[in-house]
């Protein structure tokens, strides 16, 4: 991910693929970021951002609903209220209804086990 200025960043990640637009999703927003791809890296706009969530494999963020505008972003993150840790290679990917449930019951049934207590409650910088 680059942003479009005088000074670009070369910072570039593996996300994950996304082929074709999620379900409900608009169309014209998929096409026109395949056209701000140069070598590989998306070019973001200047005065745009480009938004990660922090489940990123399943997370719906700006791959799928595009830059957000510097005016749309109201506040600074504050608290890491809660962290767990990545427990994806421990079971299935999240894509049925019975996949979704086994997760949340995973989650409440290893609560104390998969939160990373050296992150919760800390203060963002």
């Amino acid at each position: 991910v680059r942003y479009s200025a005088l000074t670009r960043d070369n910072f570039r990640d593996d996300f994950p693929r996304v082929d074709i637009p999620a379900p409900g999703l608009e169309a014209g927003w998929w096409l026109e970021m395949r056209k701000l791809v140069e070598d590989g890296a998306l070019i973001v706009p200047q005065g745009y951002y480009f938004v990660l969530g922090d489940n990123r494999d399943e997370s719906l963020d700006s791959r799928y609903w595009g830059f957000v505008p510097r005016e749309n972003i109201i506040g600074r993150p504050l608290l890491i209220y809660w962290s767990v840790r990545d427990v994806s290679d421990q079971m299935p990917l999240a894509s049925s209804p019975g996949d979704k449930l086994y997760r949340f019951g995973y989650a409440v049934a290893h609560l104390f086990q998969i939160t990373r207590w050296d992150r919760t409650f800390r203060l963002v910088n």
